[in-house]
């Protein structure tokens, strides 16, 4: 991780394109920036970047490149430090309170419910309202899900949330925005999947 972006060494050294670097890039507190670190979980081929927001003088966000699927994530976690599993069973960090968590237990945190969740939806170049009708969800296990969706007209608008749904075959919805994000919240403390989600969605005119 650099301040231009992130690379990788194979013998050559490359740039890593990454669909959030915008998102990371402006939202760093440079003053602080030494305290960025990084971590490796070799478990889901994951290297783990902490660092403090532009919001923050300590470390508050992080940002995940997982190297076998090639996708990103980001979120909000206070840690200081940490090292994957090896002397240990599982990868070990310190939180900005001193405690030292045990990471990769369970399926919560601190009662905190897992969720995963997509960018904007948008119709065209986004000029076009978005009329959403139907879902029809494409998962392992029904019933272990619940759907939400955030929807607003404009980048800077508050978001409006729609739901959350019970994930059926399909699910019938009625709401409408040009921006439009898909919600997963586990219903149960498991493991789940979700596949491909299908919209039933039309053009709805412009505002």
């Amino acid at each position: 991780m650099s301040q231009s972006g992130f690379w990788l060494f194979d013998g050559y050294v490359k740039p890593v394109p990454c669909d959030v670097s915008d998102y990371v890039f402006t939202n760093i507190n440079y003053n602080q920036a030494s305290k960025i670190y990084a971590v490796h979980n070799s478990k889901y081929g994951e290297v783990w970047w902490f660092y403090p927001s532009s919001a923050s003088n300590e470390i508050d966000s992080y940002v995940v490149f997982n190297y076998r699927e090639q996708h990103w994530n980001i979120g909000l976690l206070a840690r200081t430090a940490g090292t994957d599993k090896g002397v240990f069973k599982n990868p070990l960090m310190v939180s900005t309170d001193g405690y030292i968590y045990e990471h990769e237990v369970g399926y919560d945190y601190d009662s905190g419910s897992v969720f995963a969740e997509s960018g904007p939806y948008e119709l065209g170049n986004g000029d076009n309202t978005m009329s959403v009708l139907k879902v029809i969800p494409d998962e392992q296990t029904l019933g272990e899900v619940v759907v939400s969706f955030k929807t607003r007209d404009y980048p800077t608008m508050t978001e409006t949330t729609h739901g959350p749904y019970s994930a059926a075959q399909p699910t019938d919805v009625r709401f409408s925005g040009r921006q439009v994000k898909i919600r997963y919240t586990g219903a149960v403390l498991e493991d789940w999947r979700v596949g491909v989600t299908r919209v039933d969605a039309v053009a709805s005119g412009k505002r």
